[in-house]
C-alpha cells in the first residue's frame, strides 16, 4: 500500500514529473506520496513542476543516482535529521493520538445526539437506525486518517486537514462538523493542556465549510491533505484564531450563504 521516498525518486527518474495519484497508479496509498512529495520538496529532492505535479531537482537525480547520500533506513529519508529546521517546534505540531481512537471518534458524535437530540437529523426519522448507521462507521478508516496525517505541519495546517478529513468524508448522519471540533479539541488539549480556542464567527465558517464542501471539493481518502477550497475555509479559520492572522473579507449576509447552500443541495 505504500512507496518508498526512493521508489518515488525512481518513478519521478523515468518519467520526469507527476502528481501523486500518478504515483499512485490506483495501487498505493496517494495521500502519503502526497506527504512524501511534499517533504522531498522541503529538503531539496524534488520541486513543483504544477500544482500537485512534481519533477526531481539536479540535486534529487543525483541522490538517485547515488552521487549524493542522505541518511535513510529501508527507503524513507530520515527527514527530521535532514532537514530539522524546517520542521514545526513540539509544541505547534499534532503527533500523539493516545487519548483518541476510532471508538471514541463515534462515541463523541453519539454523544451530541445525546445532548442535543433535537439538532441531530435523523436517519429515516429514526433514532434507532441513525444509533446504527453511526455504530456501523469503520473504525479503521477513522483510525487510517490519524495513522496518515500530516505530523511535520505546523499546528494551523494541521487544524484545517483534520477539519477538511471528518467534516469532508462526512462518516456520519449528522453533526460532522461538530464531531471534527470535538475530537481536534481532544488533540489540541493533548498538545497543550488547554482547551482549543473558538471564534465567534464559528457558526458563520461551518456554513461556508458546508458550501466548499458540497460545490467546491471532493473529499476521498485518496484526496485527503490537498490544500483545495474546503482546506482553506479552515486554514483561513485557525490561522485566525491560533495566530490571530488575517484580515476581514468582504462577507456576503450569512442568510444569502444559506440560500445557496440549500439550492445546492436540492439540485445535487
Amino acid at each position: 500500500m505504500y512507496l518508498s521516498d526512493q521508489d518515488i525518486l525512481s518513478y519521478l527518474d523515468e518519467f520526469e514529473h507527476a502528481s501523486p495519484h500518478e504515483i499512485a497508479q490506483q495501487r498505493f496509498r496517494e495521500n502519503v506520496i502526497r506527504l512524501q512529495l511534499r517533504d522531498l520538496r522541503r529538503v531539496g529532492v524534488v520541486k513543483g513542476r504544477t500544482h500537485d505535479t512534481y519533477k526531481l531537482t539536479s540535486y534529487g537525480k543525483n541522490v538517485f543516482d547515488g552521487e549524493e547520500s542522505l541518511p535513510s533506513e529501508d527507503g524513507l529519508f530520515n527527514m527530521s535529521e535532514i532537514a530539522s529546521d524546517s520542521f514545526p517546534e513540539a509544541d505547534w505540531c499534532l503527533t500523539d493520538f493516545s487519548n483518541l481512537d476510532g471508538e471514541t471518534v463515534k462515541e463523541l458524535n453519539f454523544d451530541i445526539i445525546e445532548d442535543t437530540a433535537e439538532e441531530y437529523g435523523w436517519v429515516r426519522g429514526s433514532p434507532e437506525k441513525t444509533r446504527q448507521r453511526i455504530g456501523n462507521v469503520p473504525e479503521t478508516d477513522l483510525h487510517r486518517i490519524m495513522r496518515e496525517f500530516p505530523t511535520h505541519e505546523p499546528l494551523p495546517q494541521q487544524c484545517a486537514h483534520w477539519l477538511r478529513a471528518i467534516a469532508g468524508l462526512h462518516f456520519f448522519p449528522d453533526a460532522n462538523h461538530r464531531t471534527a471540533m470535538n475530537t481536534l479539541s481532544v488533540l489540541y488539549q493533548t498538545l497543550t493542556d488547554e482547551q482549543l480556542p473558538i471564534g465567534t464567527n464559528i457558526e458563520r465558517v461551518v456554513l461556508e465549510s458546508k458550501i466548499a464542501r458540497t460545490l467546491l471539493t471532493t473529499v476521498r481518502f485518496d484526496t485527503l491533505w490537498k490544500r483545495d477550497a474546503l482546506y482553506q475555509v479552515w486554514h483561513r479559520y485557525f490561522r485566525f484564531v491560533l495566530c490571530d492572522d488575517g484580515c476581514r473579507r468582504h462577507e456576503p449576509p450569512e442568510h444569502h450563504l444559506r440560500l445557496i447552500l440549500n439550492y445546492a443541495r436540492e439540485v445535487l
